[in-house]
Parts: structure tokens; C-alpha cells; sequence
């Protein structure tokens, strides 16, 4: 991988900026494994006057970045906010993105479902229904429900419910798309961290430990903060590496399977170009 050939492109609505043409902006996109969306934040420099009055609330924005001959997307969403400031001649644009469909935060529920009716095939009409794409779809339990199942109420919030609740599994939307899996499985696997593939050593790199719940003592206690404990790197900017997803890492201080739990991207033409990861040991 050519780690000192950057390139990204931001798409605004119908209107596509690269850095290879020479447009230069900023990067910041959060991601965590749980339903909770994304906020993605961009600063743009020195947009034309028509550009900067073409940008308009619920546009679509898509972030692709990498290096080149290896480019993906890190990010899907629509424009929530963004303000314009002029220091001189030079003009800065600042953009919050919501990875937010429309179908998902806005679209209300109502239909009941007969008697035995499972809990796969209720979220499947329900995706249908709506538009939404599916990236991944296995639920750890396909619940029946012998007297059927009325979902009525934000669409969001029922099928929150019934992945995560009834079924539990676990649900998040990435790249535009829903993905519903065993919590315990990466949603994709293999990919292997290195010093020679792009991990980052820093002395500010984390081990974090999760207080166990007063239910738990002994050995169970043990176990219980053994699970939660989580710990935090950085590498080089990688779209590969994203919520959910199972990471091999190989490193002198840190060596085994691991799920992602947390992270972001961060990106800037003359500075940062990191991804940051929080995880856990893989079950």
C-alpha cells in the first residue's frame, strides 16, 4: 500500500470535490458498533460562491478516501447543518453529515403480523417496506411469535426491539446500508494489523477496562470485566476497518482476534490521516 499517495473525493448533492483536482478539505467521521448513527463533520476550503450557495439541508454526502490503487467509502449520510466564514479571500465551509435515512429516522409503523409469524421474516417485509438496503443479515434467534407481532410506532425503535432485544443481535447502519449480526461475530473478518501494515505505536494508546455490575462477584466478576475491557489504537487511514468488523492485530505489545467496538476517521491534506479503533477480544 503507497501510504504517501492520498487521495479522497466529498460528494456535496450532485457536486464532486477531490483533492487530486486540488480542493482541499478536512475529515471527521465517527463510527460505533450499535444502532446510535453517525455525525461526520468537513471543512472545505474556498468553495466558489455557487457552490457554497448550492449546499442545502438533506443533501446526500459521501466520503471516499484511501491511497491510490486502494480507495473506499467511509462514510454515507445527508447534510444536517453547515455555515459558510470568510477570513480574507480565503473562504472555509464547515458541514455536519448525519449518516440518517430518511426512511429510518422519520418513517412511523403500523401493520400487525399473524400468528406464528417469525421475527426474520417481520423484519424483512418491514426493510422492504421502507427501501432499506441490507448489508448483512443474520439474527442469533429467528423468534417465533406464536399469538403474531404488532409493530406499530417508529420504525427505528421496532425493529431496534425486535434485532436487538428479542432476537439479540446486533444492529447498526454502515455505509448507507442496515446490518443485523451475531454481536459476538465481526461483520467482516481477517483483516490482519501490523507495524508493517499501518498500525500506529503512541504512548497515549489506551487500555481501558469496564467496571463489572454489582449482580457480579468472584470469578464471574472477573470474567464480566475481562469481556468489557477494551483497548484503543491508531493506523494509518483504512476504510477497510469499520463497527462490528473482526481484526487480527500482530504487534510487540498486543497479538490475538479482536472486535471493533468503536472508532473514526480522520483526514486532512497536509496533516492527520489516521482511523483510531476501540475494541475488545473477540469471543
Amino acid at each position: 500500500m503507497a501510504f504517501f499517495l492520498r487521495s479522497a473525493s466529498l460528494q456535496i448533492g450532485p457536486l464532486k470535490y477531490s483533492m487530486d483536482d486540488g480542493f482541499y478539505f478536512d475529515f471527521d467521521v465517527p463510527f460505533y458498533d450499535s444502532e446510535q448513527l453517525t455525525t461526520a463533520s468537513f471543512t472545505v476550503n474556498n468553495l466558489s460562491e455557487t457552490s457554497r450557495l448550492g449546499i442545502r439541508k438533506d443533501q446526500v454526502v459521501i466520503l471516499n478516501a484511501g491511497y491510490e490503487g486502494d480507495v473506499g467509502v467511509l462514510f454515507v449520510g445527508q447534510v444536517a447543518s453547515c455555515s459558510h466564514k470568510q477570513n480574507g479571500v480565503e473562504w472555509q465551509t464547515k458541514i455536519t453529515a448525519a449518516a440518517a435515512l430518511d426512511q429510518w429516522l422519520n418513517a412511523q409503523v403500523n401493520k400487525t403480523y399473524g400468528e406464528g409469524s417469525k421475527a426474520g421474516d417481520v423484519v424483512r417485509d418491514l426493510l422492504n417496506i421502507f427501501g432499506l438496503e441490507v448489508g448483512v443479515f443474520r439474527l442469533v434467534e429467528d423468534k417465533t411469535y406464536p399469538r403474531g407481532r404488532i409493530c406499530s410506532g417508529k420504525l427505528k425503535d421496532i425493529l431496534t426491539e425486535i434485532v436487538v432485544n428479542e432476537c439479540g443481535s446486533r444492529l447498526l447502519i454502515r455505509a448507507n446500508q442496515v446490518m443485523i449480526s451475531d454481536p459476538a461475530d465481526g461483520i467482516t473478518r481477517g483483516y490482519l494489523l501490523t507495524p508493517e501494515s499501518g498500525l500506529l505505536t503512541h504512548s497515549d494508546d489506551l487500555d481501558t477496562t469496564g467496571i463489572a455490575s454489582q449482580q457480579t462477584s468472584g470469578a464471574s466478576e472477573e470474567k464480566k470485566a475481562q469481556e468489557e475491557k477494551t483497548w484503543k489504537r491508531k493506523c494509518l487511514l483504512n476504510y477497510h476497518l469499520g463497527p462490528g468488523d473482526q481484526i487480527q492485530i500482530q504487534s510487540r505489545d498486543l497479538n490475538g482476534k479482536f472486535l471493533i467496538v468503536s472508532g473514526r476517521h480522520k483526514g486532512s491534506p497536509t496533516g492527520a490521516w489516521t482511523t483510531e479503533i476501540e475494541f475488545k477480544t473477540a469471543g
